[in-house]
């Protein structure tokens, strides 16, 4: 079984390197949405550990004999005014080594930042996806998250 903990330095390049696996199969499902930029596993690395020294950040690591198996980050964003949804958390980056661990260190993950947002006050989560990730949006769907949103994409 994983063990999940909150992220510290010595995770950044496995966390950067399975959102840079994430990114290249997203691009191939929406080219000019999710057109990685050359150095983007370096972006992720400095952008990760910038987030590693806010403390409202929720970054958590799941391991297995000592070594990342996925990770997820957790930020506080601001519901619009017009809603009176509660603090809410966005969950964007939430990765797995592989889609096989969705079922296994996706939910030990998720299950733990929902205890660990829950204890800081907040009333929900919106997770990211993207629309042809078949594993994560079937690993989701069963965790109970109700879809509410979709966007659309097109050149101009």
């Amino acid at each position: 079984m994983s063990v999940v903990r909150p992220a510290n330095e010595s995770d950044l390049d496995a966390a950067a390197a399975m959102a840079e696996e994430r990114r290249a199969q997203y691009e191939t499902f929406e080219p000019v949405f999710w057109k990685r930029r050359e150095d983007s596993e370096a972006m992720s690395r400095a952008f990760f550990a910038h987030l590693l020294t806010k403390p409202e950040v929720l970054f958590l690591v799941a391991e297995w004999g000592g070594s990342p198996t996925g990770f997820l980050i957790a930020q506080p964003v601001a519901t619009p005014p017009v809603f009176d949804a509660g603090p809410t958390a966005l969950i964007d980056d939430f990765c797995v080594e592989t889609p096989a661990l969705w079922p296994s260190v996706g939910q030990s993950l998720l299950r733990e930042a929902r205890a660990r947002l829950r204890e800081r006050g907040f009333n929900q989560i919106v997770v990211v996806c993207g629309d042809k990730d078949i594993e994560k949006k079937a690993f989701i769907a069963g965790e109970k998250l109700s879809l509410a949103s979709t966007w659309w994409t097109a050149p101009i």
